[in-house]
């Protein structure tokens, strides 16, 4: 600030009435009482913006934790979801194996039926052919 005062100082005054208007205020014990007036406001500001920064630290504290709890009921939710998701996937995917076995068990059964019935055919032919081969060489 001293610095300033010394630069207007230095500046030429206007001719006439101006120059009571641009006054530059003198150096000593007169410079503190000069701007003294704007100290006081300085102070005043300085404390508004101290309330001010108090004010908007504790609503973001209070946002933050709104934050925190709405994160915690989303993915409360989202792992509520999943866990139902994941259960019909289950379900659905046991109702599938679960035809697919009885399908295969009703295939294995017909094929069972097809070879029994296929050996019940065949076993009076074979049996004859193994006796008749039986009976060459012994004869």
């Amino acid at each position: 600030m001293s610095q300033w005062l010394e630069r207007m100082r230095r500046v030429r005054l206007p001719p006439g009435a101006a120059a009571g208007i641009v006054a530059v205020p003198a150096a000593g014990d007169e410079l503190s009482r000069e701007v003294a007036f704007t100290f006081a406001r300085l102070d005043e500001i300085d404390a508004e913006r101290e309330l001010a920064l108090g004010e908007a630290r504790e609503e973001a504290a209070r946002i933050e934790a709104s934050a925190v709890c709405e994160r915690r009921r989303i993915l409360e939710g989202a792992q509520a979801e999943a866990e139902r998701v994941e259960a019909e996937i289950v379900a659905m995917r046991r109702a599938s194996c679960e035809e697919q076995v009885e399908s295969m068990l009703v295939e294995a059964g017909r094929e069972a039926e097809r070879v029994l019935a296929r050996g019940r055919e065949r076993t009076p032919q074979t049996v004859e052919e193994i006796v008749a081969r039986m009976l060459e060489d012994a004869g």
